[in-house]
């Protein structure tokens, strides 16, 4: 059972890192084509799914960039207080 838990953890981690690393994946109503389906010489027009950019965002690749940035936002923000901090005590500069 432990191992089926591992499995699924490893399959899930893996899953959040490719949606990390590759947000965008091909539209999959134009098959990354980026024109309507039947679109000839005559009848021209961009797909309305993608807008003609041939791509579209994957199912929880939103989720998984804001996730990411509330950790790593409030890592950076801590630090930059510190940078801050220290900067105003070499100068000599009064706490707020």
């Amino acid at each position: 059972m432990i191992t089926l838990i591992l499995i699924a953890a490893a399959v899930v981690t893996v899953r959040c890192f490719y949606l990390y690393r590759y947000p965008m994946g091909p539209c999959r109503k134009c098959q990354g084509r980026g024109v309507n389906r039947g679109s000839n010489s005559k009848r021209w027009g961009a797909c309305p799914k993608c807008k003609g950019a041939r791509q579209v965002k994957r199912a929880g690749a939103t989720a998984v960039h804001r996730f990411y940035w509330s950790v790593v936002g409030a890592r950076l923000q801590e630090r930059r207080k510190a940078q801050v901090k220290k900067a105003r005590e070499k100068a000599g500069y009064p706490e707020l």
